[in-house]
């Protein structure tokens, strides 16, 4: 009786043991199996600088990238630390992910920089509520720009841009571009109505010959200008004044000397950037030799490129060398440089000259689209899809949002515009946002 107790007993722990034996085997093999493919997976898997550090909210119904219930582009969604400033490498590095999980119409849309009326339809806006948030939500633009209208209390315009920028931050997860024309001067928005810092016309300064003034007026420009919210300024004014008649720029200008005039933009241009204020230097590739106003009508010059590059190039090439992170393409015609389109639709200004000849990498954007040499010559469909063609990355106030982004959503459909070229100025655009934190 003891010895088959004894037997079972043993047959027992044989059998446990050979159980524990074939478990630990299998495990192992799993194990060694998951090591492999997790091996795998790292080895195609991007490296840390690779990939964007936003996070991931939800997943996307699409692999191209579709709006998250949530609000955001894509993929992603913005950390709370989104705002902080990034350098130049990390933030393309940030951008190049986030653009790829864009839907073409979000890309598209971040190229047009509109008033707030352009973007809800009303004639008068002065603050950012209901109406605002669903036109954003339909139309995600990659900035607006305010003018003297729009502001009416310091207390009113930082709530307006507060607002705005949340909206933005909801539902695209990053924040905008908020722009002003704040040259100082004549053209001061920001002084002429709300009393922020004011300054003499630029000629004055310019008569001086000190250039670090400019410097110093860049400084206090961008101190008031960061106090209400904006991050954009369309300024300086980089045209060399040649032709006494004309009547766009005349104190606007530093000056007559393109020497004079660079060291002026040059030192601007380092304020704002140290700042971090962006500035659009404007208004390429120089007004300062015309008669007529763009904003009434034709304007054009009758200088070769290589006038161009002894004078009116200059200031533009120290802003430039300045590290400006825009600028402003303007409507004036050549016609000893291209016969057929203003500068602001001229591949051979934007593309050949501005681009290749003159190395600028930064955004390129069009001066108003609503000023009479275009609105006159074009639908705001055309005006869009022939600046984009030329080689802009921005559309700045164009008549009708609605049908400027169907006719480039149509030319990119059609081939007339490429894809490839869309997404380089969208990187552009996203990486400057990431490093100057906007948010």
């Amino acid at each position: 009786m003891v010895k088959r107790l004894l037997i079972s007993l043993l047959l027992i722990v044989i059998f446990v043991a050979a159980v524990t034996f074939g478990a630990t085997m299998l495990f192992k093999s799993d194990y060694s199996t998951l090591q492999s493919i997790q091996a795998e997976e790292a080895a195609e898997a991007p490296s840390p600088s690779q990939l964007p550090t936003l996070t991931p909210e939800t997943v996307s119904e699409q692999s191209g990238g579709s709006v998250n219930p949530e609000g955001s582009f894509g993929d992603f969604t913005a950390p709370a630390d989104v705002a902080q400033p990034m350098t130049a490498d990390s933030s393309l590095t940030q951008a190049k992910g986030i653009v790829s999980a864009m839907t073409l119409q979000e890309k598209v849309c971040q190229m047009f920089f509109v008033t707030p009326e352009e973007l809800t339809g009303y004639s008068k806006v002065t603050q950012s509520g209901d109406v605002t948030r669903t036109s954003y939500e339909e139309y995600p633009v990659g900035g607006v720009v305010y003018f003297g209208t729009n502001l009416v209390t310091t207390n009113q315009t930082t709530e307006m841009i507060a607002n705005i920028q949340q909206f933005a931050r909801e539902r695209s997860g990053f924040g905008l571009f908020i722009g002003v024309d704040e040259e100082g001067g004549s053209v001061a928005r920001l002084a002429d109505n709300l009393g922020t810092a004011a300054f003499d016309d630029m000629a004055a300064y310019g008569e001086e010959g000190d250039s670090a003034k400019a410097y110093e007026i860049g400084s206090a420009i961008a101190a008031d200008m960061q106090a209400l919210g904006f991050n954009v300024d369309f300024a300086p004014c980089a045209d060399v004044l040649t032709n006494e008649d004309n009547t766009v720029v005349q104190r606007r200008s530093f000056g007559s000397d393109p020497e004079l005039v660079s060291q002026f933009v040059s030192q601007e241009v380092s304020a704002f950037v140290t700042s971090g204020i962006l500035c659009a230097p404007k208004h390429f590739p120089g007004h300062g030799s015309t008669g007529g106003d763009t904003h009434d009508g034709y304007a054009s010059s009758d200088l070769n490129r290589m006038d161009l590059e002894s004078c009116d190039l200059k200031p533009f090439q120290a802003a430039i060398d300045a590290g400006a992170p825009m600028i402003m393409v303007g409507h004036m015609t050549f016609p000893n440089i291209d016969r057929e389109h203003p500068a602001s639709l001229s591949s051979v200004l934007i593309t050949d000259v501005l681009r290749n000849q003159m190395g600028y990498d930064g955004i390129i954007i069009t001066d108003a689209m609503n000023m009479g040499a275009i609105t006159q010559n074009y639908t705001s469909g055309e005006a869009a899809v022939a600046a984009i063609q030329a080689g802009c990355d921005m559309i700045l106030c164009t008549p009708n949002l609605e049908n400027a982004v169907d006719a480039v959503l149509q030319a990119v459909e059609d081939g007339e515009i490429s894809r490839v070229s869309i997404d380089e100025s969208v990187v552009r655009i996203i990486a400057a946002k990431l490093q100057y934190g906007v948010g």
